[in-house]
């Protein structure tokens, strides 16, 4: 992790339950080597367990950190950090942040907030964000419908929704769901980019990527 450095953009990564994959490293590397402030939240604590499949692995996270306590994580460093944030979450690390985006004293901060597969945040369809949120959602899910989800997220002005033909855990090579060129595709979206203008290469990967949803 590089140290937050006056009031430099700051990249903040949500892994989901499987924690630092190779794909997160790979995510984080890509920052670290264009000498961005960034830095991985690890619901694992930084240990990287051998999983048999994703219910041991989502088992392991919520007997070690849960939802509430990536959440203590997550606004531990939003008040820790200084300037201002992007964050990019995925799973249960999109639904974190989402939790935290109706709050203005955290939003305020907040440039932007990408999210992929974030089926938790069902659960919290009355969060209202205060800065600019970019949803991705899966397919299908297992235990909910996705159109009733996306349909009110994507009603919300501050909100933009993509849905993939993928499936849940599509860009993480530890799912069954991995489909290898998106993951290479979102990888390379930040090749050229900047501190500053780090959404551009993303949103050209979300559109030729993705279909738009609109539902307002």
């Amino acid at each position: 992790m590089r140290p937050s450095i006056g009031k430099r953009m700051q990249i903040i990564i949500l892994p989901e339950i499987f924690g630092r994959t190779s794909f997160i490293t790979a995510l984080e590397t890509q920052f670290l080597d264009r000498e961005f402030a960034v830095q991985t939240l690890d619901p694992l604590g930084g240990k990287q367990p051998v999983f048999d499949n994703e219910q041991h692995a989502y088992d392991h996270f919520m007997n070690g950190c849960g939802y509430d306590g990536y959440l203590d994580l997550l606004l531990r460093t939003v008040k820790e950090t200084e300037g201002p944030m992007f964050l990019i979450g995925f799973s249960v690390g999109a639904s974190t942040a989402w939790r935290i985006l109706e709050n203005v004293a955290y939003a305020s901060r907040i440039k932007r907030f990408v999210g992929f597969y974030p089926g938790q945040i069902r659960h919290y369809l009355s969060v209202y964000p205060a800065c600019p949120a970019t949803l991705v959602f899966p397919k299908t899910e297992t235990h909910f419908s996705v159109q009733d989800v996306m349909k009110p997220v994507a009603g919300k002005d501050s909100v933009t929704c993509y849905q993939s033909d993928a499936g849940h855990g599509f860009l993480n090579p530890s799912s069954v769901n991995f489909v290898p060129e998106l993951s290479t595709k979102f990888l390379a979206a930040f090749k050229d980019s900047n501190p500053e203008h780090i959404g551009d290469g993303l949103d050209y990967y979300l559109s030729t990527s993705f279909q738009e949803t609109v539902c307002r």
